[in-house]
């Protein structure tokens, strides 16, 4: 069997890491960053890191050390596939570290959390001798939707200290947190409205609606990584049901 030549070879090439890059892609898209967490929360920033490891540096090495006259030809495209493999495997390694694995009510509003902010968190708890929960305590997917029990009193000043000496905030206090379900109507009150032209206020105390209300989802404030946006809630189950960049960032 012939080789392909050079040109050949790269298309070739090219053309494989491209229906990686889909691949992965759509893993990010839909199942890592889901809504709108794909552009505010790091979606976009890991298909950067991504893309030129995989449409870029294969193919590139392909051109440069591809020779079809070469005795060791096919070690050198062992060599080329082993590099791009590895570097690509420490991408994605490092692109699902930083996937929001949890959005977090503390301190009035919603904030993401990813998986290395959060086993950070854990190993510092550890070493506190502060017992933590795991994610998978709540549910078998992420991201998980939680509300941290906020701090009162006597605690309150013993959690300002622990903050000065280097723990983890609320948000990222494993030990603090509940199944959202739980705390609606500690939350409640901080539900905004959106309005006609897609961005969204605050309710005022004496239109909070309640749980009767005939509405089509729940609205709360999102602030992410890249990006601040609302996270909805079905009124019934109050599972939460999509995500949305808040308009006012674009």
């Amino acid at each position: 069997m012939s080789l392909p030549s050079v040109k050949g070879a790269v298309l070739i090439h090219f053309g494989i890491s491209l229906l990686i890059f889909i691949v992965l892609a759509a893993l990010m898209r839909w199942i890592w960053y889901p809504g709108a967490l794909f552009s505010i929360d790091g979606g976009w920033q890991g298909l950067k890191i991504i893309a030129p490891i995989d449409l870029v540096l294969g193919p590139a090495l392909t051109l440069c050390f591809y020779r079809p006259w070469k005795k060791n030809v096919r070690f050198d495209m062992a060599v080329i596939a082993t590099v791009q493999i590895a570097a690509l495997s420490y991408g994605v390694f490092a692109v699902y570290q930083q996937r929001t694995a949890a959005i977090v009510f503390a301190e009035h509003r919603f904030e993401t959390l990813s998986l290395s902010e959060y086993r950070q968190a854990s190993r510092e708890l550890k070493e506190n001798d502060v017992q933590v929960k795991s994610l998978s305590e709540f549910s078998t997917g992420l991201p998980v939707v939680l509300y941290a029990s906020p701090f009162s009193g006597e605690e309150y000043g013993n959690y300002l200290a622990d903050i000065m000496n280097g723990l983890p905030e609320l948000r990222e206090r494993s030990d603090r947190y509940m199944a959202i379900g739980d705390a609606r109507n500690e939350i409640v009150e901080y539900r905004v409205d959106r309005q006609k032209d897609g961005t969204t206020i605050e309710l005022s105390a004496s239109s909070k609606p309640n749980e009767t209300d005939s509405v089509s989802a729940e609205i709360y404030t999102l602030r992410a990584r890249y990006g601040d946006g609302t996270i909805e809630f079905d009124p019934g189950t109050f599972k939460w049901i999509d995500i949305k960049r808040d308009v006012k960032n674009e």
